[in-house]
């Protein structure tokens, strides 16, 4: 084996048998022209390590798993701050990332001032995965598969009891006292808030006691912000109708802020009618 022998390297100095040369604490080296590493490559036993058998790197880690890999404390994780394409992983078959983690793997995405906003979280223990934006879970996947979305609007709502005795020659909005559910918590005072543009499936029952046969029209409307919705009957009866119910079901526009409401209404007749309090008013986004 042959000896290198360095006295003088840009102000650094060497000795001893070895091929090495011996960067003492202060010294700097510079590299005035290209360079090349045969084998791998250490750095600081784990700070940098490049694996030239597998063309590997990693970062943190003796023995890189892939093409980059990335080891902080007890998980691995890959972070880019600034601008975009400050890391890009590119490959002719397919482009992946992989991360590994304990009980819980997490990919991050935010800036400076907001560094957890956006979140993918992949839960070893349960083996499910959240999808989180403005740091709310805004997608969940289970270990079935099965997805779930915690903020898709979506309502359920009755009446608390029977609305009786309904005006006449007026539209009159049904009152829906009890929320069965409201996800997203857009449904109050008898409304249906969009929270965003988008289509909407709307649908109602109103169950009805006592229509008057001597109404000449009597309807029930889904109201929104864009058009109404209409079933209309014409309760020409041998005798006032003792139930009957309206159902209804529309995939509705709507945009941010338009509202919804079910209303009843009977031209002509008697103020006899009521409104069940097993009716209900029910929607979603769809897309």
């Amino acid at each position: 084996m042959s000896k290198i022998s360095v006295t003088t390297i840009a102000g650094l100095t060497s000795g001893g048998d070895a091929n090495t040369v011996k960067i003492e604490s202060g010294d700097t080296l510079e590299v005035v022209s290209n360079a090349t590493v045969g084998g791998d490559l250490t750095v600081d036993t784990s700070t940098l390590k490049v694996d030239s058998s597998n063309n590997n790197v990693g970062i943190g880690e003796t023995s890189p798993l892939g093409k980059l890999h990335i080891k902080s404390g007890d998980s691995a994780a890959s972070s880019v701050n600034g601008n975009a394409n400050e890391l890009v992983v590119e490959n002719s078959d397919y482009t992946g990332i992989t991360v590994l983690g304990e009980n819980e793997t997490s990919i991050m995405f935010g800036d400076n001032e907001d560094p957890d906003v956006g979140r993918i979280v992949y839960f070893h223990g349960t083996n499910t995965m959240s999808f989180m934006t403005n740091t709310n879970n805004a997608m969940h996947i289970d270990s079935t598969g099965a997805v779930t979305k915690p903020k898709q609007p979506a309502f359920l709502a009755r009446p608390a009891s029977d609305q009786d005795g309904i005006a006449i020659n007026a539209d009159i909005v049904v009152v829906f006292g009890t929320e069965i559910f409201d996800q997203n918590a857009d449904f109050s005072s008898n409304t249906f808030t969009a929270p965003v543009d988008g289509r909407y499936h709307l649908d109602t029952s109103i169950y009805c006691e006592y229509i008057d046969t001597g109404a000449s029209i009597v309807y029930v409307t889904i109201v929104t912000s864009n058009r109404t919705y209409f079933n209309v009957i014409d309760p020409n009866f041998s005798a006032d109708a003792t139930y009957w119910t309206f159902l209804m079901s529309v995939l509705a526009d709507m945009d941010a802020n338009d509202t919804a409401q079910v209303k009843f209404t009977q031209i002509g007749g008697t103020a006899q009618a009521n409104v069940h309090r097993d009716s209900h008013f029910s929607g979603y986004l769809v897309c």
